[in-house]
């Protein structure tokens, strides 16, 4: 039906609480627990190609704004050595993504609300004194997704419409390189995450959002403190 394509900028802030205290390096074998709150916010322009919905005339534009915003709670477990892996976690996330086109010709604003659960494991490889490596696979489960289009900035005769989306799954992986000093703590890591959400029901005034998917590659830099 129609895509868009663009490159985002944001930032992720994240605190981490664990009982780790009790746990020293050399250990045989230890674990502990632990709780994190996680947000990202993300900003863009992303470009349009498409169609009209009525007759089909095809529609390509660009600089459309966007922007997205994630909240995760989670809570895990952590073990030194692994056992087969370091850490698990599972928890209660939301997505919102606001693609705005109301500006341009034909355009309205696109309002996409994901809760989901995230469930996730994390496997470390230490390659040095100060150097480590962190594996992390995650899997999303879509709770409910809720889709509101407001058709109305493009007409006024239109009906601003809401769609219920069920069901759906996301899957996230990112390899972060890690250098960690007394003094320092600097990390970058590749990520690739993907949405899959199939289609929704059909509004009262007769329209439904499409089954549709989202790829996301890109890098993060992190500081730790």
């Amino acid at each position: 039906v129609m895509t868009n394509e663009g490159t985002f900028y944001g930032v992720v802030a994240s605190y981490t609480s664990s009982d780790r205290a009790n746990y020293s390096e050399g250990d045989d074998s230890a674990s502990w627990s632990l709780f994190k709150i996680e947000g990202r916010l993300a900003f863009g322009e992303v470009d349009y190609d498409g169609a009209d919905m009525y007759t089909g005339t095809p529609i390509s534009t660009t600089g459309t704004d966007d922007f997205l915003i994630n909240a995760r709670f989670m809570w895990g477990l952590e073990w030194q050595p692994a056992q087969f892996v370091n850490a698990v976690y599972a928890g209660l996330g939301y997505r919102y993504l606001n693609d705005d086109s109301s500006e341009q010709l034909g355009g309205y604003e696109r309002e996409s609300n994901y809760l989901y659960v995230p469930l996730g494991s994390r496997k470390d490889f230490r390659v040095g004194d100060q150097w480590e490596l962190a594996l992390t696979g995650e899997f999303d489960i879509l709770i409910i997704g809720r889709q509101i289009s407001h058709l109305d900035d493009a007409d006024p005769r239109l009906p601003e419409v809401r769609n219920w989306q069920w069901p759906g799954f996301g899957a996230s992986a990112s390899l972060e390189v890690r250098y960690r000093t007394e003094s320092i703590d600097l990390a970058v890591a590749p990520f690739l995450r993907y949405w899959w959400i199939a289609d929704s029901d059909v509004s009262p005034e007769g329209y439904y959002e499409p089954e549709n998917s989202t790829v996301e590659y890109g890098l993060s830099f992190i500081v730790r403190f």
